[in-house]
């Protein structure tokens, strides 16, 4: 993350160097200031707007585990899907003594003076405490969320300062006839991980804005904050988009099948507009990744490091294929060939 954090300072300052004419190191402080002041005022004003959604959220979770219930009983093949899916079947098994069984039984403990969601609430604790387990593995506690964040901002400003030293360090260790090549083959990395991450940013970008705009007409409710979690989470190819479908047809629930199906169709829509068409116009084909090697390697990694591996796989697997491609396939194999 750190690198990829250095490689977006370093495009984004060379660029505007290239625009204004000033010197590369106040373009890299220029851009971080910009960075600094656009991330406080997003978490001042978004996240002042999602605190006063938490109780919202709360309802909204309590009527969908209703709903999810009551879909579980009446339809025994959507029950067995739900069942098969992590985080939905904790949802819809929940024992009788627990949670109602379906949202009649809600309004029955509403009528009888005792808190109308509080027996939901209950049964959705143990699944957002499994779901907040999975997120927090990546940063074991609020300190190493702290120290992680510092890491990775001052150790990618110090690579975005000067990434040619950093660059010869390492070329250095190769024998002097083979230095021309390699620093060749890390100038391609670095413009491969750059394609990638403005492939990541224009997918965030159409995904967030198309699923917030989708929500929103189909009156699902918090439908900014989810467009927001959306663009967020499909910086993470693949894994992302699955996360926040099931946020979306979760919070969807309440409004009824229809509108669960309509949220699927739409998101469906939006992935294949974001892999086939928004993605490869950026990247221009040149860092595409076969979609088989690329879930496999998230598997890997997700399973090995957990979230943050699963993040980092397609940078990861870019950055890789362009050395075997470069080094192995073109250096050696062409050469023997000829």
């Amino acid at each position: 993350l750190a690198v990829l954090f250095g490689v977006f300072l370093a495009k984004t300052s060379a660029a505007l160097t290239r625009f204004s004419g000033i010197s590369h190191g106040w373009a890299v402080a220029t851009v971080t200031c910009a960075l600094v002041i656009t991330s406080a005022l997003t978490t001042f004003f978004v996240g002042a707007r999602i605190n006063t959604q938490v109780g919202e959220a709360s309802e909204h979770l309590g009527r969908a585990q209703a709903a999810l219930v009551d879909a579980a009983q009446k339809y025994p093949t959507l029950g067995s899907t739900m069942r098969s899916t992590p985080y939905l079947s904790d949802l819809i098994d929940i024992p009788a003594e627990r949670a109602p069984a379906n949202s009649s039984q809600v309004k029955e403990t509403a009528d009888s003076g005792k808190p109308e969601n509080l027996n939901v609430i209950d049964a959705v604790k143990p699944v957002a405490s499994q779901a907040m387990q999975s997120v927090t593995r990546v940063f074991a506690t609020s300190f190493g969320l702290v120290v992680n964040s510092l890491l990775i901002f001052f150790v990618g400003l110090f690579l975005a300062i000067n990434p040619s030293s950093y660059r010869d360090g390492i070329v250095r260790l190769f024998p002097i006839q083979r230095r021309a090549r390699m620093t060749q083959v890390f100038n391609k990395i670095g413009d491969t991980l750059w394609k990638w991450l403005l492939g990541r940013f224009g997918s965030m970008l159409v995904t967030g804005f198309g699923a917030g705009g989708l929500l929103f007409a189909l009156g699902v409710p918090m439908s900014f904050t989810l467009g927001l979690v959306t663009a967020a989470l499909t910086f993470v190819p693949n894994i992302g988009g699955f996360i926040a479908l099931m946020l979306s047809v979760l919070f969807a629930a309440p409004q009824g099948a229809n509108t669960m199906l309509l949220v699927v169709v739409g998101y469906v829509g939006l992935q294949l507009i974001e892999s086939y068409v928004v993605t490869p116009l950026i990247q221009r084909s040149q860092i595409s990744l076969p979609p088989a090697l690329l879930i496999a390697f998230q598997a890997i990694l997700g399973v090995a490091f957990g979230l943050l591996g699963a993040a980092i796989a397609s940078p990861l697997l870019a950055a890789l294929k362009v050395g075997v491609e470069e080094l192995y396939i073109h250096d050696v194999l062409e050469k023997e060939a000829a």
